[in-house]
């Protein structure tokens, strides 16, 4: 029995584990070289990061989805996608910009606020 190609191989899809290790194997590969293509980044730079190759954002610099944010989740196999606000529409650069002191002051005083027992 074997996995479809459209969806990551599930280890009940196959009778031995060995058929799963080859299949996965085959996937990760496809799974890479589609998402961490260098094509799919060009014209986009990333500014922000949490750390440890997670969710990194930049903005797009040419082309048609110039001045928007853009989201890179591929380490935890989340496809690239725009940055949006709460009521879909996209984040452009100099939003995202502008509401970054604010943000960063909240993290700080909601951090602080956890160190200090409040």
């Amino acid at each position: 029995m074997g996995g479809t190609a459209s969806r990551r191989p599930g280890e009940e899809d196959f009778d031995e584990v060995e058929e799963f290790d080859d299949a996965i194997e085959a996937w990760d590969e496809r799974w890479d070289a589609v998402m961490f293509g260098p094509g799919r980044t060009v014209g986009a730079i990333v500014i922000s990061h949490r750390g440890c190759a997670l969710l990194r954002e930049g903005p797009v610099i040419s082309g048609v989805r110039a001045g928007t944010m853009w989201t890179d989740d591929r380490a935890d196999e989340v496809d690239l996608a725009p940055l949006r606000h709460a009521d879909g529409t996209a984040v452009t650069f100099a939003r995202w910009y502008t509401g970054w002191p604010h943000h960063a002051e909240r993290t700080v005083s909601e951090a602080a606020r956890v160190l200090s027992g409040d």
